[in-house]
């Protein structure tokens, strides 16, 4: 069989691990440090996954970093990506709705992630055909995706199943309240998150847990609005100059 170029593959392969080789090292405020690719990949297997780090010279590493370079062919390091992280939304300027957010989710999302959340397993052997959402087998309350505005971010232009980022199906609000529903339901907890941005000021205005640099209530920064957060944090980072 002839060896499979990037450019060459199937388009559902394609995404945005294209490129992320030539991006590292690179800093992250989470960690208040430059981190390397590995940690990286580690940091979303414990928080994203809710699972466990794998040895940075171990067989599964060595795969992950090899892959992620194969899918990196021909993308100069450092170069703008397209697709990269997630799109954003216009923000209502109001808190998020979950009673809204809840019939979103039981209109739009419960036909693939069940109506409680919990997902839909393979038929044989293990794993998830539409992965759970809410629960224990989801990503922990430490996930990026459990901050409203990268969760309605990604909803919009992903979600439901089929759409791309250029066809969203869901409005801006719709996104935003069906984030905020999604993410006030029980899931794992990660212990020692008030460790995470050693510098609050910048730790993004939707954070879920404290501590926080400003004096807003962990419910605001949850569920928004956000724009006042933003302004005291911009006024704070000012007078620290």
């Amino acid at each position: 069989m002839p060896e499979l170029s990037p450019e060459g593959r199937h388009p559902a392969l394609r995404g945005a691990a294209d490129g992320v080789w030539g991006q590292f090292p690179q800093y992250r405020g989470r960690e208040g440090e430059i981190g390397t690719l590995e940690e990286r990949i580690n940091g979303c297997l414990e928080r994203s996954m809710n699972g466990h780090v794998m040895p940075l010279d171990g067989t599964e590493m060595k795969a992950y970093l090899a892959y992620m370079k194969w899918l990196s062919t021909g993308i100069p390091d450092g170069a703008k990506l397209i697709g990269a992280g997630t799109r954003g939304i216009k923000e209502p300027g109001r808190a998020a709705d979950l009673g809204k957010g809840a019939k979103v989710f039981a209109d739009t999302c419960a036909s693939c992630h069940g109506k409680d959340g919990l997902g839909e397993r393979v038929e044989k052997g293990s794993g998830y055909r539409f992965p759970p959402l809410v629960g224990p087998d989801s990503y922990n309350n430490g996930a990026g995706m459990t901050r409203v505005l990268t969760a309605a971010g990604f909803v919009r232009h992903n979600m439901p199943f089929g759409i791309t980022f250029d066809t969203p199906v869901l409005s801006d609000a719709d996104a935003y309240d069906v984030a905020a529903y999604m993410n006030s339901l029980e899931r794992p907890v990660r212990p020692n998150l008030e460790k995470d941005f050693p510098n609050k000021l910048q730790k993004p205005v939707d954070t879920p847990y404290g501590p926080y640099a400003d004096d807003f209530p962990p419910e605001q920064h949850r569920y928004g609005p956000f724009d006042q957060i933003r302004a005291k944090v911009q006024e704070l980072t000012a007078a620290r100059r």
